[in-house]
């Protein structure tokens, strides 16, 4: 969705990657179903979940071992109680079909907790190259424009202010509007005012800035650091003391100043005029390049889940690596960084694409516990709304997601200039119901041309 102009002759220098021309296919231990009981009284429960037909595997974590529980899958009883030796997980062999349905009965245990998950092996080759942007979606543009130039960001490009209505459709926005096409576009489509910016030479990638005129949404981005979704995204800076001092000085609302994590990190949390919040987080490398802040690029995304395990499968599926696993028990004073007034305590892995080396951060929260749903379509709700990775068959790649059960927007779309547009883009949920969207490039992109920068000629 992006208009091509001149490129720098450095950045293409920075830019250009030489990717594999082939990749193996890679084994997912995908979790099919979970659910986590926690009991009063006698229950009966039923759900249906996708599988592949074939071998899958029932887990059973408890704290009673004597439960007595009886699960009927496919009209299969299995049962497990006191006789199962005493051991706190049971994992027993079953099979799946494309649509299963499950119920769960358990009597005669109260105040009790377990854990039901149904986990299956695939193997999945997608042809996911890079992490392109994420989408901050934002109510007044050049006000955050302004906010982001005083960082030190540059715009990379802009896009179209209107398009076709299957664009509006494939991000979930229900046609027809009342846009009347007087600006250009498809009469009943959107209209809104997008940027990417970036830093450093774009290092770490782009922000995507959006502002929704049709349809509008001025709902408040998340509120608390612990709600699931997409909640903050990390630049990272070689001197967070000098850049917190001047972007206090400059009006910038943080929660807290400088805390330290439990494994070292220094981090302080600010938010864009809108509340979404951005974290600060100095980095190993030291340099003296200076561009208002010595902010040098833009780090990890970070997403609250309700499952690490579910997730960090899930996303190895687009080439992303777990490079560090933590458990985090914060002190009091850390705890009020990440604005809570009591200890937190937390489980998250950093995970690393194995291509463009971008980051993302998954966290499972424990206390405070939060089990809010992620935004929903249309994709405009103020914040970090969608994230974008980079493809070079997103034919190939929707026909495998199927496969697996994910669930999409919309159907293949040509972005971002009509049915004659150079590249397609499609969206789609995580497991938790957060939105991922593919963008295809060209084959010949993959080797003369750096990724963000090819996004520029999408529409020329």
């Amino acid at each position: 969705m992006y208009f091509f102009k001149p490129i720098i002759l450095r950045f293409l220098l920075i830019y250009i990657i030489f990717l594999p021309l082939a990749l193996a296919a890679t084994e997912i231990d995908f979790t099919r179903f979970l659910m986590n009981y926690s009991l009063e009284e006698s229950t009966e429960d039923s759900d249906s979940f996708f599988g592949t037909q074939g071998p899958a595997r029932l887990i059973v974590a408890r704290s009673n071992t004597n439960m007595n529980l009886k699960i009927h899958l496919n009209n299969n009883e299995i049962i497990i109680d006191k006789t199962m030796n005493g051991e706190e997980i049971i994992e027993l062999p079953i099979s799946l079909i494309e649509q299963n349905i499950i119920k769960v009965s358990l009597q005669g245990v109260y105040k009790d907790k377990f854990t039901l998950r149904i986990k299956q092996s695939g193997k999945v080759n997608l042809n996911v190259i890079s992490r392109i942007h994420f989408n901050t979606n934002v109510t007044d543009f050049s006000r955050t424009k302004e906010f982001f130039n005083k960082l030190g960001f540059e715009k990379l490009s802009g896009a179209p202010e209107t398009n076709t209505l299957a664009m509006a459709e494939a991000i979930g926005i229900e046609t027809p509007t009342k846009y009347d096409g007087s600006k250009g576009g498809e009469p009943g489509g959107y209209l809104l005012h997008a940027e990417l910016l970036g830093k450093n030479n774009f290092k770490g990638g782009v922000i995507d800035v959006i502002e929704f005129t049709i349809p509008r949404n001025d709902e408040k981005p998340y509120q608390f650091m612990n709600q699931i979704g997409m909640i903050s995204a990390s630049l990272i800076t070689s001197n967070i003391k000098a850049d917190y001092e001047y972007m206090l000085s400059i009006g910038i609302n943080f929660l807290a100043s400088p805390k330290t994590l439990s494994d070292g990190r220094r981090f302080a949390i600010f938010q864009d005029p809108d509340g979404t919040f951005y974290k600060l987080v100095e980095g190993m490398e030291k340099t003296d390049e200076f561009n208002k802040t010595y902010i040098y690029e833009i780090g990890e995304v970070t997403f609250n889940v309700t499952d690490i395990e579910r997730s960090e499968a899930w996303y190895k599926m687009f080439g992303f690596k777990t490079i560090k696993r933590l458990t985090n028990n914060e002190n009091i004073e850390t705890s009020r960084g990440l604005g809570f007034s009591e200890n937190i305590v937390n489980k998250s892995i950093f995970m690393q694409h194995q291509e463009d080396q971008s980051r993302l951060e998954f966290i499972k929260w424990i206390k405070p516990y939060e089990n809010s749903k992620p935004y929903s379509i249309p994709i405009n709700h103020p914040g970090i709304h969608r994230i974008a990775f980079a493809t070079t068959n997103i034919e190939d790649d929707v026909r495998q997601l199927k496969l697996q059960g994910v669930e999409f927007i919309s159907d293949i779309t040509p972005c971002c200039s009509g049915p004659n547009s150079s590249s397609s883009i499609v969206a789609f949920y995580d497991p938790d119901g957060i939105i991922v969207e593919l963008a295809e490039i060209p084959f010949f992109a993959r080797i003369f041309f750096p990724i963000i920068l090819w996004f520029r000629g999408l529409v020329n």
